[in-house]
C-alpha cells in the first residue's frame, strides 16, 4: 500500500523517469538472456533495545497491546544506543514480454550495525557484488534500479567512482543505473518487500 502523503507530492521529472523506467524494462526483456535486473533500497532504520531494557517495537504515540494485569515497562526509540539498517537486493526474474510481472525474484537482506557498518555507495556495491557472484551465471549486461538516497544517487560524484570501479570489478560489457524520481520511491519493486520485512519485525523489540 502507497503511503496516501505521496500521492500529493509531484516533481518535474517524474513523467521523464517513468519513462526510463519503462524502457529499461523494456531494454531488459529483450535481452533477458545476457542481462541482470537488479532493485535496491534501504529500509528505515530499526532500534535495538539492551539486554533488561526492551524498546517498544512501535514508534512514539502508537499504541501497544498490554495484558489485563501488566504495565508498559519498556523504553521508547529516543532511549536506545544501537540500531541496525536492512539492506534489499531484489535481483528480479526477467519476464518473457512486458505483460509479465517484474515482481518475481530472489530477494537478498543484509544487516547493518549503524555506527560500525554505515551504509555507504562503496559498502553496497560490495554487497551486491557478493550476491550476484553467488548465482549460478554472472551476465555481461546489469541494470541497477534504486531510489535516489544519498548512498545511490549517481548525480553524486563518489556514487559515480564506485559505480565505475563496481563496472570494471565485474568486467561488464554494459551497466545502466536509473534512479526514481524525488517523491516516488514507491515506483521501486524493492518497495514491495518492505511489508514482508515490517511482518517479521512486528513485535520484536
Amino acid at each position: 500500500m502507497v503511503s496516501a502523503r505521496q500521492f500529493r507530492k509531484d516533481h518535474i521529472d517524474a513523467y521523464y523517469a517513468s519513462a526510463i523506467f519503462k524502457y529499461k524494462k523494456e531494454f531488459a526483456v529483450k535481452f533477458r538472456d545476457v542481462c541482470t535486473f537488479v532493485c535496491q533500497d534501504d529500509k528505515h532504520t530499526v532500534k535495538i533495545g539492551e539486554p533488561g531494557f526492551p524498546v517498544a517495537a512501535v514508534e512514539r504515540g502508537r499504541k501497544v497491546l498490554v495484558g489485563l494485569n501488566q504495565s508498559m515497562q519498556v523504553g521508547d526509540h529516543d532511549f536506545t544506543k544501537f540500531s541496525l539498517s536492512l539492506s534489499v537486493s531484489f535481483v528480479v526474474d526477467i519476464p518473457q514480454d512486458m505483460e509479465g510481472s517484474f515482481y518475481d525474484g530472489q530477494v537478498y537482506v543484509g544487516l547493518k550495525e549503524n555506527v560500525f557498518e554505515p551504509s555507504s555507495a562503496m559498502r553496497h556495491a560490495c554487497e551486491l557484488n557478493e550476491v550476484l557472484s553467488a548465482e549460478p551465471d554472472n551476465k555481461p549486461v546489469e541494470c541497477h534500479y534504486h531510489d535516489g538516497g544519498p548512498d545511490h544517487n549517481i548525480r553524486y560524484p563518489r556514487t559515480q567512482i564506485v559505480q565505475l570501479a563496481y563496472f570494471l570489478h565485474r568486467d561488464l560489457d554494459q551497466l545502466i543505473l536509473v534512479q526514481t524520481p524525488p517523491h516516488h520511491s514507491w515506483k521501486n519493486p524493492a518497495e514491495r518487500v518492505m511489508s514482508n520485512l515490517n511482518l517479521g519485525l512486528q513485535g520484536v523489540q
